[in-house]
């Protein structure tokens, strides 16, 4: 039997009925973002410039998901929270705990077997995944800043990850590249830290900036790697950013810029 809209409409219906109604396709979903809160934590990281831990302040956004399916006058409504550090989507995380009431629903009461009126959450149980399937890419936590971006240059186009700041997108090319190797190193190319290695990288765009890369490579699992950048015009900033160290000169040396700053 297949239920006409009058149907749907009516004050009491059964579990059977009910069933019947969730399996059609004509039903509306509208998913909908609260305004976020925000909040700043300490964290400890591990720093592959100084050799040692550091503790920096990172801003944690959250917020509730609500996705509503509509028919006719039944409405049901899933609620998720979410939580990620700013500008970096791979911290994201959605659940429901804490989150209450997760199911809400709207409609003619729906009896069992017993003749006992079924409430949200117990109804939740005969819904198929998509009454609860978020698209939480919706958020856009990753925020790009484009350098000398150039869709339709001939060059390679980049997007450099940045901790707690923007993406970096740019057209150009890598000029050069060092690294102090992973934990299997050895001899002067070893980091000095069983698990963790530094990785250098300098690129030149389409229009002659330079965007220099840092990155604090892991395989320790209480620890994430370490992105930082910086655009820069000329061999003075590329220093400032990497400084003088072995593995700086390495990479200085490979893109032919003279790490001796004279001071008169």
């Amino acid at each position: 039997m297949i239920l006409a809209d009058k149907d749907v409409a009516m004050k009491t219906i059964s579990l059977d009925q009910f069933e019947e109604i969730i399996a059609r396709s004509d039903w509306v979903r509208l998913q909908e973002f609260d305004t976020p809160n925000d909040s700043e934590y300490d964290q400890i990281v591990w720093n592959n410039k100084t050799q040692d831990h550091d503790c920096i302040r990172v801003t944690k956004i959250y917020g509730l998901v609500r996705l509503t399916s509509t028919l006719n006058d039944m409405r049901i409504t899933y609620t998720e929270g979410y939580a990620y550090d700013q500008y970096m989507p791979e911290t994201l995380i959605s659940n429901t705990d804490g989150i209450e009431p997760v199911w809400e629903y709207e409609g003619p009461d729906v009896v069992d077997e017993d003749g006992e009126i079924l409430n949200a959450h117990e109804l939740a149980d005969y819904l198929p995944g998509e009454f609860s399937e978020l698209d939480l890419e919706k958020l856009e936590i990753e925020e790009i800043s484009d350098v000398d971006f150039d869709k339709d240059s001939d060059m390679e186009t980049f997007v450099l990850d940045i901790d707690n700041e923007p993406n970096i997108r740019f057209s150009g090319e890598l000029i050069a590249s060092a690294s102090s190797s992973d934990n299997s190193a050895s001899g002067s190319d070893y980091s000095g830290q069983s698990g963790r290695w530094t990785e250098l990288k300098l690129y030149k765009t389409v229009g002659g900036k330079f965007i220099c890369h840092r990155i604090g490579r892991t395989t320790w699992s209480v620890e994430r790697e370490q992105f930082s950048g910086k655009v820069c015009t000329n061999n003075e900033e590329i220093i400032d950013f990497f400084g003088n160290g072995w593995l700086s000169k390495k990479l200085f040396k490979e893109a032919g810029i003279e790490s001796v700053i004279d001071i008169e």
